[in-house]
């Protein structure tokens, strides 16, 4: 069995989870969805992974363009671990259905529990969503579920994507219509006199969207409001408005480094 796993990543949740994936399974190739989107996509790898995490109970813009460009064949297995604060919605069902388009299948599909890494206080529409789901979040994290996803893979097994209730999904598929639409201009950031021009957020931006203009940190609009340049800066000299600065977050298995894997 050869396997590859797909990853996108920005606070290195989802990198963390696709590395102990790789782990258990021998050594799975590991490969960064931002370092590939802009070429041509195709493997012969008999098994192939795509980890992410969850966007506005969605799933992110790149990773999306990554799917529809991805040649991939009926033949071989797809698995697929999405990273979520709270609930995943349909964003597993979503990839599925991009992938029957393409005349192959989800295999796989399991949604596990991180640390939320958006810096941003709850919005009205998180505040909602946590009404509606009270007592059914998702509870456990990709470590605790690991033996049970790599069994799952190894035996290349079936296991219906995992999702959220009926309510919550509409609830989500309605909020990520309308907001991933505009989600690259959401990226509102700036850097304060405290900024050393170390540049880690530039390396680090999936997406190119940071620029020096004045001798400062620039972003353009083409976010994909993965959070990493504001989490990752070691100044904590980037901001965004309602930002909360007690949700400082990046994950403590992932390096800087491990991020700037473009």
């Amino acid at each position: 069995m050869k396997t590859k796993i797909f990853y996108f990543t920005g606070t290195g949740n989802s990198l963390s989870v696709a590395r102990d994936i790789s782990n258990e399974l021998g050594g799975a190739e590991l490969v960064s969805i931002p370092a590939v989107v802009d070429g041509h996509i195709e493997t012969d790898d008999s098994d192939i992974g795509i980890v992410f995490p969850v966007y506005m109970w969605g799933i992110p813009n790149m990773v999306v363009d990554f799917v529809q460009k991805l040649k991939i064949s009926s033949d071989q297995y797809v698995f697929a671990v999405t990273t979520c604060a709270g609930q995943p919605g349909e964003t597993l069902v979503q990839l599925q259905k991009m992938l029957q388009k393409k005349g192959t299948d989800l295999h796989a599909g399991f949604a596990v529990r991180e640390t939320a890494n958006t810096i941003q206080e709850d919005n009205i529409f998180i505040k909602i969503a946590m009404l509606i789901e009270r007592n059914s979040k998702i509870t456990k994290s990709g470590k605790e579920r690991l033996s049970e996803m790599v069994e799952v893979i190894t035996n290349k097994k079936e296991h219906e994507p995992e999702t959220s209730s009926v309510m919550l999904n509409k609830f989500g598929n309605f909020v990520y219509g309308m907001g991933m639409s505009r989600i690259n201009t959401m990226g509102k950031f700036w850097a304060d006199e405290k900024c050393s021009m170390c540049l880690n957020c530039q390396r680090i931006c999936p997406s190119n969207n940071i620029e020096v203009v004045n001798d400062k940190p620039h972003w353009t609009q083409n976010c994909e409001f993965c959070q990493a340049c504001i989490q990752w800066c070691p100044k904590e000299a980037i901001h965004i408005k309602n930002e909360d600065p007690k949700r400082r977050y990046h994950n403590p298995e992932i390096k800087v480094k491990d991020i700037m894997i473009r």
